[in-house]
């Protein structure tokens, strides 16, 4: 098993990408080979579905997190159907996703199976609900919206902003610690039972190929590479794995143990915060908007705290 951590070298594509963009390298490499690549996109209603991709310029699509359980399950017989021809695939997911694939195609030669750290994931309906209502509330329509970032880079990769794009032009944008949808999924309110008792963490639960996520022990384990730009945790699970990731440029290697202490949803499940069943009882009758503000609100010491760390980065990087 290769640990290690790693960026794409065109900056374009590290910027748009959640962290180091090392997904799109391995994806164009398959697309290369004359491959198709499954991945988590949005659809017409701002949904999340696995399509599948066999075009460079198509794969834009699969780019960035989404912060929502993606539709799957008609990807399965279509991945299934693309290694029986010959094709090589691609499958990249959550790791529960992953090890429904793998359960039925097996080790196969021609999957490569990619799977992403997971936090855990909300519901498609709580996604859904909180678009349509803050949507409403900028007096705008589902269908108005041009683009969702979760994880918009216009603040840095580790202060990361939440960003909607309407089709006028206007924006609504907010960094994630302000941002009452991603309050509510880091605090655990919104993400699904299954994961707060998830099988398929490391070391011994994970049947992918790969696994792909934020590097956030960079500022202690690796300072000199760190430039807030995003690079990429890279585990090499398998020979298939190792294999894959041969042609990409790595900059260090690590320890299990180590990279779990700044990203602890490599090995531990997340927890069941103790206000969540009446948060969920809430937002059945009450606004989403309203319950979320409710649950999510920061006590004042952290809002002094969160203000003054930036304040700290912004006189860092002015004086770079």
């Amino acid at each position: 098993m290769i640990i290690t951590s790693a960026h794409n070298p065109d900056a374009t594509i590290r910027y748009s990408s959640s962290s180091g963009g090392i997904f799109s390298m391995l994806a164009v490499d398959i697309l290369d080979k004359g491959g198709v690549v499954y991945g988590a996109a949005f659809d017409q209603t701002w949904s999340v579905k696995h399509t599948r991709v066999d075009t460079i310029e198509d794969l834009t699509l699969l780019q960035g997190s989404k912060y929502v359980f993606s539709d799957f399950t008609s990807s399965i017989e279509n991945v299934l159907y693309d290694l029986k021809i010959g094709k090589r695939v691609l499958f990249s997911g959550t790791p529960c996703q992953v090890a429904a694939v793998m359960k039925r195609a097996g080790q196969n030669p021609l999957l490569l199976a990619v799977e992403i750290v997971c936090h855990g994931t909300p519901k498609s309906e709580i996604w859904q609900k909180y678009l349509y209502e803050l949507c409403s509330q900028k007096k705008r329509t589902i269908a108005d919206v041009r683009a969702v970032f979760f994880r918009d880079k216009r603040t840095g990769w580790k202060d990361y902003s939440f960003t909607i794009v309407f089709n006028d032009g206007k924006v609504f944008t907010q960094r994630h610690n302000d941002n009452i949808y991603m309050r509510a999924f880091t605090n655990n309110l919104t993400l699904r039972e299954a994961c707060f008792h998830c099988p398929f963490k490391y070391p011994q639960g994970s049947v992918a190929d790969i696994t792909l996520g934020d590097f956030w022990g960079i500022t202690q384990l690796a300072p000199d590479i760190d430039n807030d730009l995003g690079t990429t945790l890279v585990v090499a699970r398998t020979p298939i794995g190792e294999d894959a990731i041969s042609f990409i440029e790595q900059t260090k290697t690590y320890t299990l143990s180590s990279i779990a202490k700044y990203n602890p949803a490599i090995t531990s499940s997340a927890s069941i915060p103790p206000e969540r069943p009446q948060f969920l009882i809430e937002t059945k009758t009450a606004p989403l908007l309203s319950v979320m503000k409710k649950y999510t609100k920061r006590p004042t010491s952290e809002r002094i705290y969160l203000s003054l760390a930036r304040a700290k980065r912004r006189i860092f990087n002015f004086s770079k």
